[in-house]
């Protein structure tokens, strides 16, 4: 087994993660103090076996040095692979991971504190977190019994139920805490404070890692192996809201367009379209800067003869942002390379879809389908050897996002389902300089090692040449 369970760890051992997703405020960690004053230390930390580096816990232990508190329960995990140890840190923390009902029978010993009980003592009522108790599952059966749960001496869980539930599933042994029933409820009170929000800034996602985040569009996904004929990729944007609208005569930018799969499809049937993708994959899934630059070059030209854009598409960008902030460049962008007349088509994924994904059973085998959103509604994926970053929107908010920057706003999909879409028109007016940064960095991107190609200058400024002449359209 990969774990030990040390009901004494010197909290000065104790490392901060660098990547630590959770930020706290004072009144919480206030909160968070009187609770180890009043209750002691009734989950274990989680450390690194393998380099003595928190894995979870680091607000308590933040707190316990301020308590001078010198020792502390602790899972010590060897062979953590890295794209598990923050999903350790997210599990361990999560407040909402106790929708099951679940029940430990103590055989009579009602003794507070610590102790290990076999699974075939743990039952439960159903299964209500399908999703959640499958991931947590997977992690019991690589590393061992690395979770715990605590229970009032009626032997009814009343912190981390799932857990309770992967492990009886895995028939893997738990740690339980103890709590004297007279004080269950007061320390009920306390789990349910939000000791900290996820924040992924310290994980410092860099834009290019997005490129594992791009679509196989009109590619086969079916099993090869088995003989089976592949199923193509259809982008549901593309499919129900450009195609359906677009003619001939209408002039069409792909903004950041993937592997450019539709752009090429319709450019192959005589449509009028461009794409523009900065992060364009190569050989060895490499970025292919030189065939950036020349997509650049020939929307320069594009725009200086023709304009600006009929039909801007924005298709499974806005949830590959990596913050607040490029959505913003995104979108400014989009404005600026849309004619006065013309319209955005946008899909992005849906806020809503993250909740009923994870309430579904039958997902319940797809990790993807669980995330912890922080409080812009962003998370974390580890893909290909790197952090990815993912966002949703509900609805209200991609109406609210898009009317910052068009006067016109169709929101359409079901907040359920995968996507929803927009189609904005009439675009607003910013500053020269607004603008003119938006297009700088969005067109000059950053590439690792710090490299940025330089090749924009002539579109920024001929783009900037086109918004004045909208200015003055949008005006008559």
């Amino acid at each position: 087994m990969r774990t030990e369970f040390i009901l004494e760890y010197p909290v000065d051992d104790l490392t901060p993660a660098d990547y630590n997703p959770r930020k706290i405020k004072d009144k919480s960690f206030d909160l968070l103090k009187q609770s180890i004053l009043t209750f002691g230390i009734v989950k274990p930390v989680i450390i690194n076996g393998d380099n003595g580096v928190l894995t979870a816990g680091h607000q308590r232990t933040k707190a316990m040095h301020a308590l001078g508190i010198h020792t502390a329960p602790a899972v010590r995990i060897s062979g953590i692979k890295v794209q598990d140890e923050i999903k350790f840190n997210l599990f361990h923390n999560s407040i909402e991971t106790n929708k099951s009902k679940a029940w430990v029978d103590l055989c009579g010993d009602d003794t507070q504190g610590y102790r290990i009980v076999s699974h075939d003592k743990l039952s439960y009522e159903k299964n209500a977190n399908g999703s959640v108790v499958a991931e947590i599952g997977r992690l019991i059966l690589k590393y061992g019994e690395w979770g715990s749960i605590i229970c009032d001496t009626d032997g009814n869980v009343i912190d981390n139920s799932d857990y309770a539930v992967a492990a009886k599933q895995a028939q893997i042994d738990v740690i339980v805490y103890v709590i004297d029933k007279a004080k269950a409820e007061c320390l009920k009170e306390y789990l349910s404070y939000a000791y900290g929000a996820y924040n992924y800034d310290s994980l410092n996602i860099k834009s290019y890692n997005q490129l594992y985040c791009q679509m196989h569009r009109l590619q086969g996904t079916g099993d090869k192996a088995k003989g089976k004929r592949a199923a193509e990729n259809h982008s549901s944007t593309y499919e129900n809201y450009v195609i359906p609208r677009i003619t001939k005569d209408m002039r069409i930018i792909d903004f950041g367009a993937g592997e450019c799969q539709y752009a090429k499809m319709l450019a192959g049937k005589g449509f009028r379209i461009l794409p523009y993708e900065p992060h364009l994959k190569g050989k060895n899934d490499n970025i292919d800067i030189g065939g950036v630059i020349e997509q650049i070059r020939k929307i320069e030209q594009d725009i200086r003869f023709n304009g600006l854009y009929d039909v801007v598409v924005l298709d499974s960008v806005i949830n590959s942002v990596v913050s607040v902030e490029f959505e913003h460049l995104v979108m400014l962008t989009c404005n600026a390379l849309t004619s006065a007349d013309g319209e955005l088509i946008l899909g992005t994924r849906s806020l809503g879809s993250v909740e009923m994904m994870a309430r579904l059973h039958k997902h319940a085998g797809k990790s993807r389908s669980l995330q912890f959103l922080d409080e812009n509604n962003f998370t974390a994926t580890f893909r290909s050897g790197c952090w990815t970053m993912q966002h949703f929107v509900s609805k209200d908010g991609l109406k609210a996002l898009c009317e910052k920057y068009y006067e016109d706003v169709e929101v359409f999909g079901e907040e359920t389902r995968s996507n929803i879409y927009a189609v904005c028109r009439k675009p607003r007016e910013f500053s020269e300089e607004e603008f003119e940064r938006a297009l700088s960095i969005e067109f000059n991107m950053e590439y690792p090692n710090n490299y940025r190609h330089n090749q924009h200058e002539r579109l920024v400024q001929g783009v900037l040449k086109r918004l004045s002449s909208r200015k003055c359209c949008t005006k008559l």
